[in-house]
């Protein structure tokens, strides 16, 4: 396998670049196409499903049905996009073709699911909200999975890994807040700025422009750092069956699925917390709206924080041991509260109470952020023992499965979310049709609390356990560096 090649008629040696340190500059650079992700999931995250039922109208399973089958059909596409730009040949290189399609195509999708016309029927709503559903998570795909391949392949080095998955993070979740503060801080502000329907359109398009700067900046210096990518050691041609069998591959490497499985299990966990979050703010805790863009800002400014401490930190502990205890953490921050609720033991009320979900959520974010960090890294690393392995680089499809694993739980997640909202007895509409402060029966808001708290937590759980299981730590991978240095060198 040839580790030179020709960039600008100067000849670069690949591997002597990945293992050098990445400048500060590229690294921030790189990690600002993270908008295109974080702006447009947090955006329909955060707000997407209580505009689409409270305010739209449209019923809580269906919208949650919608959500779910643009997650599956994208989830299943994944492999698709990864396998085909992992052999991709341009004059770009092999990841920024896709960047520059899915670019135009996501923004357009994103600012038209927060455009859904009034006066039609719930089935044309629903019908609409599938078909943008598909696109919108198609379209960012198309971007995302070859970028986070490059991400992959800018060094070799295990330290220098979370140090580049903590810029992608920090500069992903500024994207986050900002499309949390343009949202509560302009647009949704004040008594019932969550129901102004005519509000929702002109905020997507304000949180696309701040996607698209940052998706500008990372095509312009992942074009920059192309000298740093693997080559490509495979042909274009029979697409299809390099599909399936480098799909059939990944899966017998035994890391790859411990991390597929429990970042499955931790997705949806999230799915479910974050889809019902404005639900549970408003009718389980009866926030008001200052007090929910306080405690949704709070969570955002954890993952924020979380990303130059993490990054300090990272380089110095195990990976899978800091995956571990920030989960274990998480789990307590989306548990404890809930279910102090339900049992009657915590009766907080107004500011007091307000204050407590603040500190809750800003811990959790800080947790989720050490999460990430590392399951990112640890799938950078799982990819070289795949080389090691079988002979192949395959970037692209590791992160079209723990994509396409992520996709699947959290549209499992929206479509739990959404089915709870059905079975509890929330009616749609209700923000529209009777404002935020709706007394609902004490069951719906039970059935509520449980689901949002305890309920998801649960599915956490279970990824704790599978996690056990990963044996890849620091030394094994320092082994598969050098036998594949050693192969390199040979061939």
């Amino acid at each position: 396998m040839s580790t030179t090649e020709t960039t600008q008629n100067t000849p670069v040696d690949t591997t002597a670049a990945r293992h050098a340190p990445l400048p500060l500059g590229p690294k921030i650079a790189y990690g600002a196409g993270s908008f295109v992700d974080t702006v447009t999931n947090n955006a329909l995250t955060v707000f997407g499903l209580f505009y689409f039922t409270a305010v739209c109208g449209v019923p809580g399973g269906s919208a949650g049905l919608a959500l779910s089958a643009g997650l599956v059909v994208d989830a299943v596409l994944d492999p698709l996009i990864g396998s085909v730009s992992d052999r991709w040949r341009s004059r770009l290189g092999r990841r920024l073709p896709f960047m520059l399609l899915g670019l135009p195509l996501a923004m357009v999708a994103f600012v038209l699911i927060f455009s859904l016309p009034a006066g039609v029927s719930a089935t044309t709503l629903f019908v609409m909200l599938l078909l943008l559903s598909v696109m919108l998570r198609l379209s960012v795909s198309l971007f995302n999975l070859p970028y986070l391949a490059l991400g992959a392949e800018l060094t070799d080095d295990y330290a220098e890994r979370s140090k580049v998955a903590a810029w992608r993070w920090g500069l992903g979740m500024i994207g986050a807040l900002a499309a949390v503060l343009i949202g509560f801080g302009f647009f949704f502000k004040g008594a019932g700025g969550l129901s102004h329907r005519a509000a929702y359109a002109p905020f997507a398009l304000t949180c696309a422009a701040v996607a698209t700067v940052g998706a500008l900046i990372a095509i312009w210096g992942s074009f920059k750092l192309r000298h740093r990518a693997h080559p490509v050691t495979e042909d274009r041609s029979d697409w299809l069956r390099a599909l399936l069998a480098g799909v059939a591959e990944i899966f017998r490497n035994r890391s790859f699925r411990i991390l597929f499985g429990a970042s499955a299990l931790f997705f949806a966990a999230q799915g479910v917390a974050m889809s019902l979050g404005l639900h549970a703010n408003t009718y389980f805790w009866r926030l008001h709206a200052d007090s929910i863009k306080l405690v949704t800002v709070a969570y955002f400014c954890g993952l924020l924080i979380g990303a130059p401490l993490i990054g300090l930190v990272a380089p110095r502990f195990d990976k899978k041991r800091m995956l571990l205890l920030s989960v274990c953490v998480l789990i307590a921050t989306q548990a404890l509260p809930a279910t102090l609720r339900l049992v009657g033991w915590l009766a907080l009320e107004g500011r007091p109470l307000t204050l407590l979900l603040v500190a809750n959520a800003a811990i959790g974010g800080l947790a989720l952020t050490a999460a990430a960090i590392a399951a990112s890294s640890m799938l950078a690393d799982a990819a070289d023992e795949h080389e090691y392995l079988f002979g192949h680089r395959r970037e692209g499809l590791y992160f079209a499965g723990w994509s396409f694993a992520s996709k699947v739980a959290t549209g499992g997640g929206a479509l739990i979310a959404g089915l709870v909202l059905e079975f509890s007895g929330l009616p749609s509409g209700t923000a529209a049709q009777a404002g935020i402060e709706v007394v609902l029966r004490p069951e719906t808001v039970a059935v509520l609390g449980l689901a949002y708290g305890p309920g998801a937590a649960l599915l956490s759980i279970a990824g704790v356990l599978l996690m056990l299981l990963y044996r890849l730590d620091r030394s094994a991978h320092t082994r598969i560096l050098d036998q594949l240095a050693q192969r390199r060198a040979a061939g």
